[in-house]
């Protein structure tokens, strides 16, 4: 029978019904509290919303209890007035260490778990205190190809290159990745780029994506399929990293009388809507804006497909929310959505150079649109996917499995660092 822990979670981000790291915090807490004594970690800006969640913690036999720290109010205005939210947080996680000293020195946890931000980019507050400490899913080392990005956008282009060049360093010897990697007991990756990038800098990590779901709480329907345009479907930030612009390309390429809609908003939604039109495809190219995550959840089965073809996102929701509504997804065989998207869920395409990616999504869009019931076959494994593999109550398991290899003195972690090779 596995130990009951005491665990003190890191999670900056916690915050139920937001979605995105903030929802990640939230799962974490809860679903590791149905195993352990979980301690969170928190910053007291997201206290009214746990607080407001008073029903979902009552549901737990033993539910978290969260201790929230924050900087002084001037960081707080600092934070808004220049958007400065990174600044803000690695100074929050320098300021947290001491707060983490104290509680451990009170409580005596087994386990000190990092899960907000899931990035690797950042200082972490829980190695160091004399006992084994997680971290993770952590990603971030995603860098995307410059020659996949319009270059009609130099102000986009710049910033990729901008974060390759960080990414580069932070993965170097003489970078801080390593050092933080190493003082952990153990590393969760959340992509096989993270897991790559560490493997090379001697650091062995466990894989697991960041993100999660708990299926019964979204809605699901048939479908109405037809048998006319393939309909497709892309929900998220209209942003040059996003790819939206080797899609409609590809839509003109394929030969296809398919349709997109974009549900979102974003710099590069003038650009698109003139692309559809030099293409001659602004009746078949739809821009719905931004809407409530409730209204996308009942607009997916109205599709036949979704399209993610994002360069550098290590999980990705819309993704999970698309399969779980029977949707095919055609993602880039990179990053959080490759690890979703497994074969016959959908269709991954190779990072190559731009020409051959336009052709492979045409590609992949005459064969969903001349075999449709591949596509219903994809689309019913796809859902099944992410059931097994993306349900909380499945990955709490697995995180419980891992919790308790790291805390016995396993030979793949130890109290002081994880194994470097």
């Amino acid at each position: 029978m596995n130990r009951r822990l005491k665990i003190l979670m890191s999670a900056y981000a916690c915050e139920p019904g937001k979605g995105s790291e903030p929802e990640v915090g939230w799962q974490w807490a809860l679903q590791m509290s149905r195993f352990h004594d979980v301690t969170v970690l928190t910053r007291a800006n997201n206290r009214t919303a746990i607080e407001g969640a008073r029903a979902q913690l009552a549901e737990l036999t033993c539910p978290p209890r969260f201790v929230y720290h924050d900087l002084a109010p001037l960081w707080t205005k600092l934070k808004k007035r220049l958007n400065a939210t990174q600044l803000y947080y690695i100074q929050w996680q320098r300021s947290a260490r001491a707060r983490v000293s104290a509680l451990h020195r009170e409580h005596r946890f087994d386990l000190l778990h990092h899960t907000t931000f899931a990035s690797c980019r950042y200082p972490i507050a829980i190695t160091g205190h004399g006992t084994a400490s997680l971290w993770g899913p952590v990603g971030g080392m995603e860098s995307v190809p410059v020659s996949l990005l319009s270059w009609r956008h130099p102000l986009s282009v710049l910033k990729e290159i901008a974060r390759n060049a960080s990414n580069a360093f932070q993965s170097s010897v003489a970078g801080p990745l390593r050092g933080r990697a190493s003082a952990c007991s153990k590393v969760l990756a959340s992509t096989e780029a993270m897991q790559r990038v560490l493997r090379e800098l001697g650091i062995d990590s466990e894989l697991m994506p960041t993100i999660g779901m708990n299926p019964e709480e979204l809605p699901f329907r048939e479908h109405s399929r037809a048998a006319g345009p393939l309909r497709i479907v892309y929900a998220g930030n209209l942003m040059a990293f996003k790819g939206l612009a080797l899609v409609i390309e590809a839509m003109h390429r394929s030969g296809t009388d398919s349709t997109l809609t974009l549900i979102g908003s974003g710099d590069q939604q003038a650009s698109l809507e003139d692309l559809a039109r030099r293409l001659g495809l602004a009746s078949r190219v739809r821009f719905l804006g931004r809407l409530p995550r409730a209204d996308v959840l009942r607009l997916y089965p109205d599709y036949d497909l979704s399209v993610f073809l994002s360069l550098r996102d290590t999980g990705g929701y819309a993704v999970l929310e698309s399969m779980l509504n029977e949707l095919p997804v055609i993602c880039f065989d990179c990053g959080g959505p490759a690890l979703a998207v497994q074969p016959e869920c959908g269709i991954r395409i190779p990072v190559t150079n731009r020409d051959a990616v336009v052709n492979a999504i045409a590609s992949a869009l005459r064969f969903y649109d001349q075999d449709r019931t591949a596509l219903r076959r994809h689309g019913k494994n796809a859902r099944a996917a992410v059931l097994t593999n993306y349900s909380w109550e499945n990955k709490a398991r697995e995180m419980d499995r891992i919790y308790q290899a790291t805390t016995s003195g396993s030979s793949t972690s130890s109290a002081t660092g994880a194994r470097v090779r």
